[in-house]
């Protein structure tokens, strides 16, 4: 068997972007930048006071000799041209209006400082200032941020609204970055209805089609979801269209050792993949290409699906993103919990076992409860509602019991 790292690596194996393309900075949110975003503009724009107040020569307050009173000559509101200090004189000034660039020697007294009360005041003909912050002059320094030149977002980072204000505050109007991937959901097995059909004789709901569709848009990706029979020639074309027309395939189903397991059947000599990973559930796994497009084979228990979903899709998807991604699932978002009471996890020698949990918190820290408290099985899609973690128990680990400590992976993180 494999194990779960050296699937990944596999998996991530598979993974090539499509040509990066210039976006918009406002329209590139979560996607992956192909090549560094350098500034145009500093940041500050201009030399500008960090606060409401009035603008000064220090040398005409200095500090430790307060009150001082002084001529006001002028209003510098935020949006207008800088005004000239006359010495021995001060300049109402707000937030972020202009300093101008000689502001040597030169410091903004907060409004708080002075005799003057805050708000909207007629401009005064003179303040006293009470009091003097010696070491801060209240003026951001045109560039002390960024400068021109300056690489404001490497190569590789994932553009969020950080990053975005970022680029838009130095001047970068447009974005090198990654297609978001095309993902398509397969479901396959005769014995599936959609939501909605009352199942008949031997028949069961398709709760992976609509699972799996809603795992992959809380990656922030919008699915193709299709159903599929046992039927070889019909899923063959249905493949070979999604294959044509997306990046990543996956589906669910079809590719144990079964008589009708018709994912295994329709693309076996095809370069694909399918054997065995050290995991419960999920053990049966199958990975490879078909045309351009991955294919991504899960199990078809809805349990198993669902754990296997969770291991390889995110770093996959951010890999075909254009995102640099580990093997090591430890390197993803993820908690120290104690397990809950009532509660012992099973182990293995070999193989790790993975078990959805739902995570609460309390004083002492975080509580994991399995999402099945009496009884573990990939079957048992009923009790998945409102997992939010997948607590791993390494193999040749000591079993958990309550209280005791568990690595678990954040769902969604």
């Amino acid at each position: 068997m494999r194990s779960i790292t050296e699937h990944l690596a596999e998996v991530l194996a598979l993974a090539v972007p499509r040509s990066a393309t210039p976006v918009l900075a406002t329209e590139a949110l979560g996607r992956v930048l192909a090549v560094d975003a350098v500034a145009t503009l500093p940041v500050p724009p201009f030399s500008n006071s960090a606060m409401d107040g009035f603008l000064v020569h220090s040398a005409d307050v200095p500090a430790g000799e307060e009150p001082w009173t002084v001529p006001v000559v002028g209003d510098v509101p935020a949006g207008s041209g800088p005004v000239t200090v006359p010495p021995g004189h001060a300049v109402r000034i707000m937030t972020g209006a202009p300093i101008g660039r000689d502001h040597t020697g030169l410091r903004v007294i907060p409004v708080e400082d002075t005799d003057i009360p805050p708000g909207p005041v007629p401009l005064p003909t003179e303040i006293t200032i009470e009091r003097v912050q010696e070491h801060r002059t209240h003026i951001r320094l045109q560039g002390e941020n960024t400068q021109p030149g300056d690489t404001i977002i490497p190569a590789g980072a994932l553009i969020d609204a950080g990053a975005i204000a970022a680029a838009v505050s130095c001047g970068i109007t447009h974005l090198s970055v990654y297609p978001a991937p095309r993902v398509a959901v397969l479901s396959t097995g005769d014995e599936l209805v959609p939501p909605g059909v009352t199942p008949g004789p031997g028949q069961l709901p398709d709760s992976n089609l609509p699972m799996v569709e809603a795992l992959v848009a809380t990656c922030g990706i919008t699915a193709t979801a299709v159903h599929a029979g046992d039927g070889d020639e019909a899923t063959a074309r249905i493949l070979d269209e999604l294959c044509a027309t997306h990046d990543l395939v996956i589906t669910t189903g079809g590719i144990s050792a079964g008589a009708f397991d018709v994912v295994r059947a329709v693309t076996t000599g095809e370069g694909m993949w399918f054997g065995h990973v050290a995991q419960r559930p999920g053990a049966s796994q199958g990975l490879g290409r078909r045309g351009e497009a991955v294919l991504l084979c899960l199990p078809g228990n809805p349990v198993a699906a669902y754990v296997s979903f969770w291991l390889y899709f995110p770093p996959l998807l951010s890999a075909l993103a254009g995102a640099a991604t580990s093997t090591d699932i430890w390197t993803r978002p993820h908690v120290i919990a104690r397990v809950a009471d009532g509660v012992t996890l099973p182990s293995s020698p070999d193989r790790a076992f993975l078990a959805p949990v739902r995570l609460t918190y309390d004083r002492d820290g975080v509580v994991a409860a399995p999402f099945n408290r009496r009884a573990t099985g990939s079957h048992l899609v009923g009790s998945l509602a409102t997992t939010n973690g997948l607590a791993v128990v390494e193999p040749g680990a000591e079993k958990p019991t309550p209280g005791s400590s568990i690595r678990v992976l954040l769902l969604g993180a």
